[in-house]
């Protein structure tokens, strides 16, 4: 039995995560002393564990509780029970008393902020309302979003944007008013990310102005705005308003020099100004949809000294595209319908990828180049003759083409020089090749240290199987193929034939992996009946079983999806 004078002290949980288990914790009321006040002391003891002192924090809450029953008048002249009765409801009180702490709210401002900045701006911002601790935190937040979701916006009515010009107008009002209310009342602190995702035009240039300049001023990380609007219809919008012209001039004169990632998109750009220092930090640049002249791109890529990797798609008034930057590496160029020449400065890049048309390139030194992904959709255009045209390219090892049409092995002899350190080849095979599948097989005997080759299939309806002329080449041995992966499989006759052709002559092959799911190819989608779609991968699926399968040797993982 302890002595009521002289208790073992207690000591608090070891962690903060233990002051939350307040469970295991009971308050217990010492006798007074009548050498002291008439306030009780308290103190804490754990029933089954070594007592431990009571941590600093916890001060407040048990002088609080000191507070309530420092004035209650004396249990023991109220009821002749003592001891236990007065200790369990003391007990009680301050149980109740420590169950009721706010404890989110005793937490760090930029703990709080942190946290706060994972919500929506609107989220974030009705924790104002909550307490006077609460009501100016979510001022600081670093990531603001503003599109349809974060300002609780009915999505469902962008659908009708050009059937009711009435509620296209309202919805862009709505929108920027709240936009205007949410930046009118932030700090403006270093902002990590601004986004504006939302179709606006040049009619509201003005707010767009003052957003960008909030922007530049907060010295924002990453900027991004997407004004695209993906309902749009051409034969419904018959007077489109002109897109907004992004201004340059915030980030002139080292203004702005924090921005690291821009992203614009629907929107255009005009005269550059001669000093962009505020993109002296900007390592990611993505231009979408942006209307601009070959000279704006070369002022603009030229200011950005730290530029790691470049994005360009949809801009179709673009004709000869030059891109000098000794940082860059990686770039990409998609879908530019007028372009009709690139020319490339940038010894440090590795990765490249190109998507449209055939168009003339001018890339005279790459030597650390070790990705390229070409995609043609013309048919009468030959990825190969695109590489042919690059430098020589000592570090490639990953080729990724898409053909429109089948190449013949002759023409495909004549690039076999690009494949002799490849280590990765992928072919996505838009038409059906039948004889010219032999190709390939060509392609791959000049690539000796190939680890890893893929085949995209067209995914079409099943073929009944017919005799095929094939004429593979001879005295070949994969002696590092370990991987082969066939996707949008459909039983072809010609792909069965190249895997019976790969099998022989792969001694190390570890995984042959055929996936029978429709592949779609890029910028080439048809609609396709789910019926039709199910009774293909049946009867691909049936093929690799019947026919495929017992040539697999054991060594071999073979799975058909």
């Amino acid at each position: 039995m302890e002595s009521p004078s002289s208790p073992a002290p207690a000591t608090p949980p070891a962690t903060g995560d233990d002051c939350f288990t307040m469970k295991k914790w009971q308050f217990k009321l010492r006798k007074p002393s009548p050498a002291i006040h008439s306030a009780r002391q308290w103190r804490v003891v754990q029933s089954a564990k070594p007592q431990r002192r009571m941590r600093d924090h916890d001060a407040p809450i048990m002088s609080t509780a000191h507070q309530l029953h420092a004035h209650e008048p004396s249990r023991d002249a109220m009821s002749p029970c003592s001891g236990s009765l007065n200790k369990t409801m003391c007990t009680q009180d301050v149980e109740q008393t420590v169950q009721n702490c706010d404890w989110i709210s005793t937490l760090p401002d930029d703990i709080l902020i942190k946290i706060l900045s994972l919500l929506t701006v609107s989220d974030a911002a009705m924790t104002d309302c909550l307490s006077t601790r609460w009501r100016h935190l979510w001022k600081n937040v670093d990531c603001l979003i503003f599109d349809l979701y974060s300002l609780r916006m009915p999505e469902s009515e962008i659908c009708y944007y050009h059937q009711k010009p009435c509620l296209r107008k309202a919805q862009v009002t709505k929108f920027v008013r709240k936009t205007n209310g949410f930046l009118r009342n932030h700090y403006g602190n270093r902002i990590k990310e601004f986004t504006i995702r939302f179709p606006l035009t040049s009619v509201n240039a003005s707010e767009l102005d003052h957003w960008i300049r909030f922007a530049a001023s907060a010295s924002t990380e990453k900027l991004c705005l997407d004004f695209y609007d993906k309902n749009r219809s051409s034969c419904l919008d018959i007077f489109p308003d002109e897109p907004y012209n992004f201004i340059l001039s915030p980030f002139s004169n080292g203004r702005g020099c924090q921005l690291g990632e821009l992203t614009l998109s629907n929107c255009s750009l005009g005269t550059t100004p001669e000093n962009l220092s505020g993109f002296a930090c900007l390592h990611f640049l993505k231009l979408s949809r942006v209307s601009l002249a070959d000279a704006a791109v070369s002022n603009i890529i030229s200011s950005c000294c730290a530029l790691r990797s470049l994005i360009i798609e949809f801009c179709d008034q673009l004709f000869h595209l030059t891109i000098t930057c000794s940082q860059l590496l990686n770039l990409n160029v998609e879908f530019c319908n007028d372009l009709s020449s690139v020319c490339i400065h940038a010894d440090n890049l590795d990765k490249f990828a190109y998507k449209g048309h055939n168009v003339n390139i001018e890339y005279k030194y790459a030597p650390f180049l070790d990705i390229i992904r070409v995609y043609f959709t013309e048919m009468d255009e030959c990825p190969l003759d695109f590489i042919s045209a690059l430098p020589k390219l000592p570090k490639l090892e990953t080729l990724i083409l898409q053909c429109p049409a089948p190449v013949q092995v002759p023409r495909a002899l004549r690039h076999t020089f690009r494949f002799t350190n490849l280590k990765m080849i992928v072919f996505f095979l838009l038409k059906s090749w039948k004889e010219c599948i032999c190709s390939l097989a060509y392609l791959l005997k000049a690539a000796p240290l190939l680890e890893y080759f893929g085949v995209h299939g067209f995914s079409k309806l099943k073929e009944q199987p017919n005799e095929l002329n094939m004429t593979w080449p001879e005295d070949l041995t994969f002696a590092r193929l370990h991987i082969i992966v066939i996707k949008g499989f459909s039983g072809e006759p010609e792909l069965m034939e190249l895997l019976y052709f790969l099998l022989r002559r792969a001694p190390a092959l570890k995984s042959l992996q055929v996936e029978t799911r429709a592949y779609e190819p890029f910028f080439v989608r048809k609609e396709k009946h789910k019926s039709e779609d199910q009774e293909r991968c049946r009867y691909a699926t049936e093929m690799a079983s019947t026919h495929l399968a017992p040539k697999v040797p054991s060594t071999v993982a073979f799975s058909i999806t």
